[in-house]
């Protein structure tokens, strides 16, 4: 049973949450706005959507009139930055956009990381949601892969002098993206295009469902205070159960009242239109 009453921090999904595209779902935002004012509630915004830096997200969150601190804003390319200190990488092929990768060098400028392709010295392979994603970086891609990760062949002729293998990683495992001319692909149809080619497989898929992205709210409310809110079961409402928090699901993005119908996991904790029917 969904108590409201007990609820002090909301983790929000923005994409088929808080925003439709670019345009804001008009009431879920109100409900926000008022919430935050009133400090009746602590919201924090989770996107899985590495198209953007986090800088962008606050923007387009303040530019709907909520206000926004940048300790609310939570995004796998958090995690990504974390992975690659954690590793100790100097050097990543980052498919990326070019605000997203200037982020990330910036982000990483005090440990020297370039993330240019460099078939000897790269160390990692990591896939964001590029929406500058070309061809040539997809070949790129899978030609470091060939020449660092499997044995010589007839296929592959072509070898780097350095034969260590390349680590590969993605952000984020959505197939596609709510927009308001409907589903556009995502992260999840590009790694699916990868593996096609060679068998490719990232090492590890960082954002949601994992529940590393929650640990600052977590750190801060009880796990009964907090509520996750989104639009989709594989990645939203995995989120929650990992990290043992009530899912609001959202219908207005991703899932449809026959997705529910034909979904075999546990209910989400309630069901609305939109999240500002979660206040009924």
């Amino acid at each position: 049973m969904f108590d409201l009453a007990k609820k002090k921090a909301f983790v929000c999904d923005l994409d088929g949450t808080l925003f439709m595209g670019a345009k804001p779902i008009a009431s879920a935002v109100k409900f926000v706005i008022d919430g935050t004012v009133s400090g009746r509630f602590r919201f924090f915004y989770l996107t899985n959507n590495t198209s953007k830096c986090p800088e962008e997200y606050m923007a387009k969150i303040a530019g709907a009139d909520i206000p926004v601190t940048p300790e609310q804003i939570l995004t796998p390319l958090i995690t990504l930055e974390a992975y690659i200190r954690e590793k100790g990488y100097k050097s990543v092929y980052l498919l990326a956009s070019a605000k997203v990768k200037a982020h990330m060098s910036e982000r990483l400028a005090d440990a020297g990381v370039s993330f240019e392709y460099d078939p000897e010295r790269n160390e990692l392979i990591a896939l964001t949601y590029d929406k500058e994603l070309t061809y040539a970086k997809l070949a790129d891609a899978t030609a470091l892969w060939n020449m660092r990760n499997t044995p010589p062949s007839p296929m592959c002729p072509v070898r780097t002098a350095n034969g260590t293998p390349v680590d590969f990683v993605a952000t984020h495992p959505d197939n596609c993206c709510p927009s308001e001319r409907g589903p556009i692909p995502d992260v999840g149809g590009m790694l699916k295009f990868l593996e096609a080619t060679n068998s490719m497989r990232p090492s590890h898929v960082f954002g949601k469902p994992s529940p590393t992205l929650l640990a600052p709210v977590l750190a801060r409310f009880a796990p009964e205070e907090i509520a996750v809110v989104g639009d989709r079961l594989y990645t939203d409402k995995a989120i929650a159960d990992n990290a043992g928090v009530d899912f609001v699901c959202v219908l207005s993005g991703e899932t449809t009242r026959d997705d529910l119908a034909r979904y075999k996991g546990t209910p989400p904790a309630i069901v609305v239109d939109t999240f500002d029917k979660v206040d009924r």
